[in-house]
């Protein structure tokens, strides 16, 4: 399902699996893959039903056959490093038939969504899909301290290919980032938690980090939580990060992709690029510090870097 979902958001059919399953050493796979989407169709077909993916190439059909003007003189899109190649498409149709003006706002260093069939590639090439478009810089950023910035800015420019920013901030903060060795993670964010005492956010990398406090008797009720990707847009004093840890399932996270799906992907432009980018989301969701839970026998490549690269900014709880 995942495949078939990224093949449509990609702009592909039923002729791409068929050409993998061609080419692949893995054919008794894509022979299934190519049966279930053969299924999954006649199945939308035989309902008159259409999926969010159809939708979107639809339209750019109807778009493009017939000629459709819709009277737009500006399109504005947001989060535009979150855009996939059909959407894409889709936009530039209504601009060819509407001789309309496309304004886009959107962040390199925040595309955290490739798994969804978002493409970085339409970010940072922007102008190879939009000729004489002007890219202008937001550089003022009221959330985070100039020592913060100078921190995640040189830690997301270990990607090679993203934008080089430059940002201001008139706020100041020494040490921005606060780590807590403690092996035990109960008592250790019980002490965060007082440290932080009202306004912050807990935030891991997945879905599953808290559910051992919560075994473990700690009340969420009053307990702002979010995964890492569910944290993007959203700010708070004091942010508390947990489960930062050198594991399959730490920060970064280093499940990797099953074989098949790694047929849609380029390969990475750098090491954990989108990992990079995620760590860089959250730890610029604070108005004031970060706090890291770490254990120091396990602890996270990301705060290794951290320590080795910022410790000037650094305060090591005691």
């Amino acid at each position: 399902l995942t495949f078939i979902n990224l093949v449509k958001n990609k702009g592909y059919d039923i002729n791409f699996i068929y050409d993998l399953y061609k080419k692949s050493i893995y054919k008794i796979t894509f022979k299934f893959i190519l049966e279930i989407y053969k299924i999954y169709e006649n199945e939308l077909n035989s309902s008159n039903s259409i999926d969010l993916n159809d939708m979107i190439i639809k339209s750019r059909e109807l778009v493009d056959k017939y000629k459709i003007k819709l009277k737009y003189k500006y399109i504005i899109i947001d989060e535009f490093q979150d855009s996939s190649k059909i959407r894409l498409n889709l936009i530039r149709s209504i601009m060819k038939y509407n001789n309309a003006k496309i304004m886009c706002v959107g962040d390199d260093y925040q595309s955290i969504y490739r798994f969804a069939g978002s493409d970085i590639e339409l970010f940072l090439n922007f102008k190879k899909y939009f000729k004489d478009s002007e890219i202008m810089y937001l550089k003022n950023t009221y959330r985070n301290s100039k020592e913060l910035l100078y921190i995640s800015n040189n830690f997301i420019c270990k990607n090679k290919h993203q934008f080089k920013k430059e940002l201001f901030s008139n706020k100041s903060n020494n040490k921005p980032i606060k780590i807590y060795f403690c092996s035990n993670k109960i008592k250790g964010l019980k002490k965060l938690i007082r440290l932080c005492k009202e306004n912050y956010m807990i935030i891991g990398r997945n879905n599953v980090d808290i559910k051992y406090y919560v075994e473990k008797g700690i009340d969420i009720n009053n307990v702002n939580y979010f995964t890492a990707h569910k944290s993007k847009g959203l700010e708070s004093d004091n942010i508390i990060l947990i489960n930062l840890s050198d594991n399959v399932m730490g920060f970064p996270s280093k499940i990797k992709n099953n074989k098949i799906i790694n047929y849609l992907f380029d390969k990475e432009l750098y090491k954990y690029d989108e990992e990079r980018r995620l760590f860089y989301v959250v730890i610029t969701r604070t108005k004031n510090n970060v706090y890291m839970l770490v254990d120091k026998n396990n602890m996270s490549i990301f705060v290794k870097e951290l320590l080795d690269d910022y410790k000037d900014f650094i305060e090591i709880i005691k």
